[in-house]
């Protein structure tokens, strides 16, 4: 057992990925998630190195080591070992016990309850019981939302804390959005049924019932926006919905400032655990945002929007409608978005209550 060098100063991280489907560097949404938080702590000061059984598909901002070298790890070489939780993978806790640091489990979604419903060719018979020890023998536990936090709860009886997602400031910035928007809608994402994409075509229909003809942005690609767009052209407004295709994450903000609502449609989900990166992406860029009422989206958005029920196609219509209608309430709600969003929500902010929660464990005695 080697142990933290120190509590003080910056701190030595192994952020820990052993997802096959994440790529360091990839525009996948968990990629950005884990390419986020690692620039938030390298801005805070800490040293991060990024142990991947993926190797990288693009600009990471930390140096990436293949996992299965993690155990080259020497005594005194890191202080902290961050694991996104993954299937099946003991690996990161039997490191950081092997070197006597903390190990701190960060968990985005309840991954055998998901893979089970939605993936079930991925889950092994071992999965729950290798779930079930991660969560027991982490010293600490962060989560993305608020009902996360209260699934890990009943799992566990050690420290978790909830750190909402954030965006990458330095792409943002200076970057209002335009007042005569070329799209005055947008979805930000590769469509997926469980993103609300199948409702957007819908949604058009109602809103040229209602007398409006918007265009809207998918920013995005991949089977789901070959499908929205087939859809949209069977029920009329296929010239209304424009396609971008895969995009590299930094070139958003740009795609951003040419919309006017931004659109995260999510049909009802139990349980809601995300913490949609879509929705801090509309609040950095500065847009209005039209979302549902479920899981932690009303508090997201706050006073930045409007959120109906997930199950009404109408309200849906009717909210985007009515931001549509008021160009003066959709400044004053992109404004208070945008500001809440450069204050509280950039990955600085996320890397920051990371870190106090780890120091905060330590200090608390709680590393096993």
């Amino acid at each position: 057992m080697c142990g933290m060098s120190s509590t003080t100063g910056g701190l030595r991280i192994a952020q820990v990925c052993a997802d096959t489907g994440i790529a360091p560097g990839s525009t996948k949404g968990a990629a950005l998630h884990l390419r986020g938080l690692a620039q938030g702590l390298t801005d805070l000061g800490h040293e991060v190195v990024t142990w991947s059984r993926r190797s990288p598909e693009g600009d990471h901002p930390v140096p990436v080591r293949p996992l299965h070298r993690l155990g080259e790890l020497g005594c005194g070489e890191t202080d902290v070992l961050y694991e996104r939780y993954s299937l099946g993978c003991l690996t990161g806790l039997l490191e950081a016990r092997r070197l006597g640091v903390p190990f701190v489990l960060e968990v985005n979604a309840p991954l055998v309850d998901e893979a089970t419903e939605h993936r079930p060719g991925t889950v092994s018979p071992g999965d729950r019981e290798v779930e079930d020890q991660l969560l027991a023998a982490a010293d600490l536990v962060v989560t993305v939302s608020s009902r996360l936090e209260q699934w890990v709860g009943r799992r566990r009886v050690g420290p978790t804390v909830t750190v909402i997602n954030g965006h990458e400031s330095r792409w943002f910035a200076d970057r209002p959005p335009t007042a005569s928007p070329d799209f005055p809608l947008v979805f930000l994402g590769n469509p997926r049924p469980w993103h609300g994409a199948h409702r957007l075509v819908g949604l058009l229909v109602g809103l040229r019932n209602l007398g409006h003809r918007p265009d809207l942005l998918v920013v995005g690609g991949g089977k789901g926006a070959d499908a929205l767009t087939t859809t949209a052209h069977q029920r009329g407004v296929g010239a209304q919905i424009r396609v971008t295709g895969a995009v590299r994450p930094e070139t958003v903000p740009a795609l951003l400032a040419r919309c006017g609502v931004g659109l995260a449609p999510y049909p009802t989900i139990e349980p809601f655990y995300f913490c949609p990166l879509k929705i801090v992406d509309y609040l950095a860029a500065g847009l209005p945002v039209v979302s549902t009422r479920q899981g932690d989206i009303p508090r997201l958005v706050a006073e930045a929007g409007i959120v109906v029920p997930p199950d009404s196609d109408a309200s849906l219509v009717r909210a985007v409608a009515a931001v549509l209608d008021n160009p003066a309430l959709a400044r004053e709600m992109g404004a208070s978005g945008r500001a809440r969003a450069r204050s509280t929500l950039t990955w600085t902010h996320a890397a920051r209550r990371t870190v106090e929660a780890v120091l905060s464990a330590t200090l608390a005695g709680a590393v096993r």
